[in-house]
C-alpha cells in the first residue's frame, strides 16, 4: 500500500545522518504513518465484523508501550501549543 511506502522511506531516511531534531521529526512521522496504517487496518477489521467474518484473537500487550507511542505522536503538537506531556 502507499502507506507502506511512506513507512519504508522513513526507515531509509532514519538510516542516514540526521541532526537530533531531524531524527525526532522523522521518527514522529514514521510512528504517525504506522498509526495511520493501524487505523486503516481497524477500518478493514470493522468491515469484517459487520460481515460476520472476524475472528477474535486474545493477545497480550504492554500498556506502557502503547501510551508512550501515543504520547510520541501528539508531543510535537502539544509542544507547539506550549504544553508538556
Amino acid at each position: 500500500t502507499p502507506i507502506n511506502g511512506v513507512i519504508g522511506m522513513h526507515d531509509l531516511l532514519l538510516d542516514t545522518r540526521l541532526t537530533p531534531e531531524q531524527r525526532e521529526y522523522a521518527e514522529t512521522a514514521r510512528v504517525s504513518a504506522e498509526s495511520l496504517l493501524g487505523i486503516i487496518s481497524d477500518i478493514l477489521d470493522f468491515s469484517k465484523i459487520e460481515a460476520g467474518k472476524m475472528e477474535i484473537e486474545d493477545t497480550g500487550f504492554r500498556l506502557e508501550a502503547v501510551v508512550q507511542s501515543a504520547a510520541r505522536i501528539i508531543e510535537p503538537r502539544a509542544r507547539r501549543k506550549g504544553l508538556a506531556l
